[in-house]
């Protein structure tokens, strides 16, 4: 299956998920990891299309997600720049064009290694809030948290 740009951002526009999660990771210096992903999710009937999409950027997985269900995942910081920079190349239709915005300057905040300070993972929960995907909650108990430092 050969998959235009044009088709890709349009499907994207419709079926992709920019998010980005913070978690608790006592292994880390800063005690916490950020995990930035590019998910779309479909029906197993229609799994070929993720593989499709796999191949048309070049990284990813594929994997069951849910009973019924599959989802392209990317989380590598290198992969998702280029995923970024395709859908500035090509345009999001919808809100989802201030989405890719800021998951773009999360990835290249991490890409800097701002994720590892205090200052740069506040900045970081701070974009990530203003996210559709967010969760808020979890995102503010963080950042309480760091606060109180």
């Amino acid at each position: 299956m050969e998959l235009s740009p044009d088709w890709v951002a349009g499907f994207a526009d419709g079926a992709g998920c920019f998010h980005v999660s913070v978690q608790r990771h006592p292994s880390r210096a800063i005690g916490y990891q950020v995990l930035p992903e590019f998910v779309v999710v479909q029906h197993r009937g229609d799994v070929q299309v993720l593989y499709a999409l796999k191949r048309f950027f070049r990284c990813g997985v594929v994997r069951p997600h849910q009973e019924d269900r599959c989802a392209y995942r990317v989380r590598r910081l290198e992969c998702l720049e280029r995923i970024c920079d395709f859908f500035l190349q090509h345009p999001l239709k919808t809100r989802k064009n201030v989405e890719v915005r800021r998951f773009r300057k999360i990835v290249l905040l991490m890409k800097e290694g701002r994720h590892r300070t205090r200052e740069g993972l506040l900045e970081i929960i701070e974009i990530a809030a203003q996210m559709a995907s967010a969760n808020r909650p979890a995102l503010e108990q963080i950042r309480q948290e760091l606060l109180a430092r």
